[in-house]
């Protein structure tokens, strides 16, 4: 009984959770688009909890939707013209019978930097700085990182590691509170942590690690425009958000949109930029089957079968088994 009034409480604050729209996010100077479309997906309370629970505790499912309301992502520091704010990209409360009891942050990175450790200090500085004069029970800041970039990285993942790269000796290092980073690397995440998401955001790591959806066709899409918009800032492939009408217009529909749809759409789509491709260009390299299998062809004067595969579906697909495309 006392779980399900705990339940009641934190779903009557989740009604008036606002989920952040693109337009609705200041454009500021410097800040990338991949930032802000990042922070639009994860600021969902699935999606939220689902990376903490995949990447923090390993699988576990430890936070639930239903248990996380948005924190604040905003703090202050001292600077030379006076206090100055500063933004970490997403933040949840873990509630518990109305009360807090974790404040969780995620940083979102599309290129880390060698100080990055000094970055989380001064967020997970700011939210307890909040709770100096609060009355109220301490909870703990909980922090990650997340990188968006292809790259692997070698920056120190502790403020002793910082210290010491810079030259603080061992005798003052001993007398320092270390700070520790957690980052994750979402482009070479191994198979066995991929298969842990259950959100939107395994679409998101499975494609960037592997190309494709395939070991996701049958799970359901739930919050599609911010995952085509996402997909589209990370690929730089606007056909992701070719399709994100159709995928709207199913939604307000109430209809459940299944992977395996979206990938026909994307394939569909792919294949007309394949035909034009062949139209005007003969045998150039395409980055869909089409464009390819068209190349091969006009490369063994196939010229016939080149006017079949354009125009016939079932065609395509005969050639695509042949040439193993």
């Amino acid at each position: 009984m006392a779980r399900d009034k705990n339940n009641s409480r934190n779903r009557d604050i989740l009604q008036n959770r606002n989920i952040p729209q693109k337009k609705d996010i200041p454009q500021k100077k410097g800040i990338p688009q991949k930032d802000i479309l990042e922070k639009i997906l994860l600021a969902y309370g699935d999606v939220f909890a689902d990376c903490q629970n995949a990447l923090a505790y390993e699988g576990q499912q430890r936070l639930r939707a239903e248990d996380l309301i948005p924190a604040p992502t905003e703090s202050f520091y001292p600077g030379k013209e006076g206090l100055r704010s500063q933004f970490s990209d997403v933040s949840s409360y873990l509630m518990n019978e109305g009360k807090i009891k974790i404040q969780y942050l995620i940083g979102n990175e599309t290129g880390l930097e060698g100080r990055q450790v000094l970055r989380k200090a001064s967020y997970q500085g700011g939210a307890y700085r909040t709770q100096l004069d609060s009355g109220k029970p301490v909870y703990p800041i909980i922090g990650m990182v997340i990188d968006w970039t292809h790259k692997g990285s070698r920056i120190p993942l502790s403020l002793h590691e910082l210290l010491r790269r810079d030259g603080v000796p061992q005798e003052d290092l001993d007398r320092v509170d270390d700070v520790r980073l957690e980052v994750y690397h979402m482009h070479s995440l191994p198979p066995e942590v991929r298969r842990r998401f259950t959100s939107d955001l395994g679409f998101v790591v499975d494609f960037l690690n592997e190309g494709s959806f395939e070991n996701r066709r049958e799970q359901p899409i739930i919050h599609a425009e911010a995952l085509c918009e996402m997909m589209a800032a990370l690929t730089g492939d606007t056909r992701f958000t070719d399709q994100m009408a159709e995928l709207l217009k199913k939604q307000r529909e109430r209809k459940e949109i299944i992977m395996c749809e979206y990938i026909d759409m994307l394939e569909a789509r792919g294949e007309e930029r394949g035909i034009k491709i062949g139209e005007e260009q003969g045998a150039v390299k395409g980055e869909n089957r089409l464009a390819r299998l068209i190349q091969l062809l006009m490369s063994e004067k196939k010229y016939k079968d080149v006017e079949a595969v354009s125009s016939s579906r079932e065609k395509r697909h005969e050639f695509y088994r042949k040439y193993g495309i």
